[in-house]
């Protein structure tokens, strides 16, 4: 790799040396920083270790800034990217039991009490040189109205297998000040798998009406499929390779219900081009009288599961997809979801409701958040939460033994306290190591509801709102935790990654790293994952302990090399 030893002057800027006004910092882009986040107390960070086809990444915060003037920011490496990190209002923590808390100071897990403002948007900043800047110079870009404290975001991608350790490194600017930071990074012999069949199963669910409303589109214009595709690519750049194939019944003249075949197609298309392995049908039955209700009705109608005319639909829908499946050769990729987070009351009827999908689904897996015991037999792939998951450990073993089934995890408004989520109030290493525990205990994959499920019937402005007002339910009204709704923001002409998209993304990075090692030893592999978490609730937030066990895994995967 071609490493530049001096800091080119993009565009022509002239850089005067003198004793500068404000500080800057490099920080770990595990820990969260905040609108008031000072140096002295910040997780800081000057080393890294990656695996080749990995990401690098750092966040610089940036204290005693002069407000509203420009401030100028540049790497070394070519091909970086760099985000402005702009912070959303938190003004409720999460209940110790998940939600939002009713009382002030019930949860004393958080990693801040609320209210503050953290820095959980990340906004791509364009080169100011554009196509005239020289190949050669670094990426430079520009923020016109500085606040007094800025947190930056820089990223890059790929450092080739075999490549040395480099240094990356940065010059902060304002007016005629400056700060110079370096990043050591160590590239190890190790190639991490690329995004699709052979990564960590990991899956958000989309909102694709929500893509076209927020950004003002005409639904299914061409205008919306290139937002559609937008919303995957930063997806699987997130190193999620799963979808959903959502929105493609729909009903012909007579009002039967039937798939459109071109919308089936475009998705697909979609999906194959960005990095999307594996497929999930929708849901084809849901509650009849609200979440929890005994009953089952099948999608698109109001006809109950287990009767007549309910099961005769609910085995059109099943055969529709399944001709696609077949028609398409999609049988290896495809994941099938009967009906969502079915409780206890509804065992009897799952069964029967699962049973007809599956009889015309003949081998296609099922998959739903189910995590009562009771529902043994019914359905090939559980998704309980992670506390859940905890509390029956050895009864979804037994599962996985005697049906031959798996088992992945979620989180959603449910768990809080210490449980590992990807709330705003939780450290940001929590959504880092759930793939971490998930692989040590043959979780083999993570689901979350809410990619960018910002709940557009409440008004709620993820900018300015990390929950909706309020959500009904079990809950009696209270809403759902800060983020859980989305982990990517509606920007000015795409999505905008967020800090807990990245955290997640490197979890999800480590977890294929974990796989390859316990292929080869799985003591020992999973020896490093208790070095850091013991549980979905027993872990040490330490940034500088994950970036230890990180450079210790990677290394026992280079010993292992077969020269």
């Amino acid at each position: 790799m071609n490493i530049k030893k001096q800091i080119v002057a993009a565009c022509a800027v002239v850089t005067v040396a003198s004793a500068s006004a404000f500080d800057a910092a490099l920080t770990d882009p595990l820990a969260w920083l905040y609108a008031d986040s000072k140096i002295a107390t910040a997780e800081r960070l000057d080393e890294v270790d990656v695996p080749a086809n990995g990401v690098v990444d750092a966040n610089i915060l940036v204290n005693g800034l002069k407000p509203g003037e420009r401030l100028e920011f540049d790497a070394s490496e070519k091909g970086g990217e760099w985000y402005r990190m702009r912070a959303v209002p938190v003004a409720r923590n999460t209940g110790v039991n998940g939600f939002l808390e009713k009382n002030p100071g019930d949860n004393p897990h958080v990693a801040r009490r609320a209210p503050f403002e953290v820095f959980d948007v990340l906004e791509p900043m364009a080169d100011e040189c554009g196509a005239a800047r020289s190949a050669s110079a670094p990426y430079h870009a520009v923020i016109t109205d500085a606040k007094e404290t800025e947190g930056l975001y820089f990223r890059i991608q790929n450092p080739p297998k075999g490549a040395k350790s480099f240094d990356i490194r940065f010059r902060i600017k304002q007016e005629n000040e400056e700060r110079l930071l370096s990043l050591k990074v160590n590239v190890h012999n190790v190639l991490l798998p690329s995004v699709g069949k052979d990564s960590f199963k990991y899956t958000n669910w989309m909102d694709f009406d929500s893509m076209a409303v927020s950004h003002g589109l005409k639904p299914w214009s061409e205008e919306h499929w290139r937002m559609i595709e937008k919303y995957v690519r930063l997806a699987t750049r997130g190193r999620q390779n799963m979808g959903l194939m959502r929105a493609v019944f729909e009903k012909d003249a007579n009002g039967a219900m039937r798939i459109d075949k071109k919308k089936f197609a475009r998705f697909l298309d979609i999906y194959n081009r960005t990095g999307i392995w594996y497929l999930e049908g929708t849901h084809l039955a849901g509650f009849v009288n609200g979440w929890g209700s005994p009953a089952f009705k099948t999608a698109y109608t109001t006809n109950v599961t287990t009767t007549v005319e309910g099961a005769l639909a609910l085995s059109k829908l099943a055969k529709m997809y399944m001709e696609e499946i077949e028609t398409r050769g999609l049988r290896d990729r495809w994941y099938q979801h009967v009906a969502d987070e079915p409780g206890g009351a509804n065992v009897p009827e799952y069964r029967i409701t699962a049973g007809i999908v599956r009889r015309y689904m003949p081998g296609i897996r099922t998959v739903d958040a189910v995590e009562e015991p009771s529902f043994a037999g019914a359905l090939d792939v559980w998704c309980p939460k992670v506390n859940s998951f905890e509390r029956h450990h050895a009864l979804y073993d037994s599962f996985r033994t005697n049906f031959g089934d798996r088992v992945w995890c979620y989180t959603c408004c449910v768990p809080g306290g210490k449980w590992m989520n990807r709330t705003m109030d939780g450290e940001l290493l929590r959504p880092a190591l759930i793939p971490w525990v998930s692989v040590m205990w043959d979780v083999d994959g993570f689901l979350h509801w809410g990619y960018n499920r910002w709940q557009r019937n409440q008004g709620q402005d993820p900018f300015k709102e990390p929950y909706p007002k309020s959500w009904g339910g079990s809950n009696n009204g209270n809403s759902l935790p800060s983020g859980d709704t989305h982990i990517v923001y509606p920007g000015k002409d795409g999505p905008w990654p967020s800090a807990r998209l990245e955290a997640t993304r490197a979890g999800m990075e480590d977890a294929d790293l974990l796989t390859m090692l316990r292929r080869r030893d799985k003591e020992r592999a999973d020896g490093f994952v208790r070095r850091i978490a013991r549980g979905f609730q027993d872990y040490t937030p330490s940034c500088k302990l994950y970036r230890e066990v990180r450079r210790d895994i990677l290394r026992a995967l280079e010993s292992k090399i077969v020269k």
